[in-house]
């Protein structure tokens, strides 16, 4: 019986060594600031000459998050959905528009949208 214990407890802490890796509460939901887009710093002035000032990214304990950006014209956009994690990838579903993927590593999430690679850290 005592074997039976120790192998679940075993195969319980193997499963969580990757989310230990996502934070030191071992999760995903937080805060994160765009600090990157396409390598280059914030402010980012797109081809159209639209300059995104900030970005915001809220990742839920419910599996929602929110996306605040704003931009030098005093437009901000938001965008909402659903996402979920599976070993340092994330996979988000906007409720308006197309899915796309993410990665987390530690305190640093990437994403891949149209094309832009955009890198947050967790504040």
């Amino acid at each position: 019986m005592r074997r039976i214990a120790m192998a679940a407890l075993a195969i319980t802490l193997a499963g969580c060594s990757t989310l230990d890796s996502l934070g030191p509460s071992g999760s995903v939901e937080g805060t994160y600031s765009l600090v990157l887009l396409n390598g280059s710093r914030l402010p980012y002035t797109f081809s159209n000459g639209v300059t995104l000032v900030s970005d915001v990214l809220t990742l839920y304990g419910d599996g929602s998050y929110s996306d605040y950006s704003q931009y030098s014209t005093g437009a901000p956009r938001t965008e909402q959905g659903t996402y979920t994690e599976n070993n340092g990838s994330l996979f988000f579903e906007p409720y308006a528009g197309s899915t796309y993927q993410g990665s987390i590593t530690g305190r640093v999430l990437t994403e891949i949208v149209g094309g832009f690679e955009q890198r947050f850290e967790k504040q």
